[in-house]
């Protein structure tokens, strides 16, 4: 397959520390999440709503947990959500340098629209080095090693059935209380250990139902206790609900 079917109106990539979709389908409403968003207009500028400011642009990073809403069904983007954790997060948090939002004045649209032609892993690290050279993101090789703790609890969480985690449980694992545990997660990620479980179940549900699951099946596998359950949480913290994620779309596992 050379070239992508345009029919289709958003195209998803799922990697270790972010994760990559374009689309002519985002109007969303009010939202927030743990993610650093980059946002690039792949034709037309798009508008985005934050702290009470209404931009029209080519291309924005939006630091995370920032409130925000983005219409662009005018024209296709790129979105790039990042773990702010991660080496990538680091380079977009050393852009954004305390703002909550940095606005591109130049971008190279050639490099931005080699996207539509990615088909493996390969061609995608070649395109996000491309990127992040024509961003100007420093690249950081290392940052800081997590507390050795902290690190278990979140490779147990990536090895277990989300219905089954309970903070206690957690903080029974690494010998601290539940208020330490807590603390200490918050301090070394950012974000408590509950919103975290939230991202962790929002990403396990997409990528089964992007997989061929139905949206019910998946919610309840990835742990949300209902369908319903899981689109208020899509909404809250994507500002968009599954089905219009889902509907049109192709999930490209690099």
């Amino acid at each position: 397959m050379g070239k992508h079917d345009f029919r289709h109106k958003l195209f998803l990539f799922f990697l270790e520390d972010h994760i990559t979709f374009y689309t002519n389908k985002v109007d969303t409403d009010f939202h927030q999440h743990h993610y650093i968003q980059v946002t690039l207009a792949l034709d037309k500028p798009f508008t985005v709503e934050i702290e009470k400011e209404v931009l029209q642009t080519t291309g924005v990073i939006i630091d995370s947990n920032k409130p925000h809403k983005i219409q662009g069904t005018n024209g296709w983007q790129l979105y790039i959500l990042v773990n702010p954790e991660s080496s990538f997060g680091e380079a977009l948090s050393q852009k954004l340098r305390d703002n909550y939002i940095y606005t591109f004045d130049y971008i190279d649209m050639e490099v931005i629209t080699k996207i539509k032609s990615i088909e493996n892993l390969l061609q995608y690290e070649q395109f996000l080095k491309y990127l992040m050279e024509a961003l100007e993101l420093n690249k950081i090789d290392a940052h800081s090693p997590l507390d050795p703790r902290i690190q278990q609890v979140i490779d147990y969480i990536g090895n277990s059935q989300f219905d089954e985690i309970t903070i206690k449980q957690l903080s029974e694992r690494v010998f601290l209380s539940e208020s330490r545990l807590s603390h200490l997660f918050k301090a070394e990620m950012g974000i408590s250990i509950t919103s975290f479980l939230l991202h962790e179940k929002l990403k396990r549900a997409f990528k089964l139902i992007f997989t061929g699951m139905k949206l019910t099946d998946a919610a309840i596998e990835a742990g949300f206790h209902s369908s319903s359950h899981f689109t208020r949480s899509a909404r809250d913290k994507l500002g968009m609900s599954p089905r219009a994620i889902k509907k049109d779309s192709i999930y490209f596992k690099v």
